[in-house]
């Protein structure tokens, strides 16, 4: 909908984030056999693996805030949103590093913040959030 508008900042962010999706979710997916090269002989995941998805979120964190930053003269309803979901990837990012679950909790807390400030204030009465 943003490429018809003509918008190429809002193009280029949604499709970065729908890819963020796609690659997240290959990683859980068991034919892309990423969690069995972090597993160990008696199946449980090594430490290494949350060490690689904070590595992995801190790079789409460099992502994000360029794009908030750019975002500050586009609109404030998607520099809000971006700048929770740098706050989100931060917390998550962190979690992981430290494992510790009151910290990933708090980053899927800012991850629902993230989704329901998309779903209010995308801009379409219809919506129902």
């Amino acid at each position: 909908m943003e490429f018809i508008a003509g918008n190429t900042f809002g193009t280029a962010v949604f499709m970065s984030y729908g890819a963020f999706n796609i690659s997240y979710s290959m990683i859980y997916l068991p034919g892309s056999g990423i969690i069995a090269a972090y597993t160990d002989p008696s199946g449980n995941l090594s430490p290494d693996f949350q060490q690689s998805i904070a590595l992995y979120l801190w790079a789409w964190l460099i992502l994000t805030v360029i794009y908030t930053i750019a975002a500050v003269r586009s609109s404030w309803v998607l520099f809000l949103d971006l700048a929770a979901l740098d706050i989100c990837l931060i917390l998550l990012a962190a979690g992981n590093m430290l494992q510790s679950n009151s910290v990933l909790n708090a980053g899927y807390a800012f991850g629902y913040l993230v989704a329901i400030m998309s779903c209010k204030f995308s801009g379409r009465p219809r919506l129902r959030c």
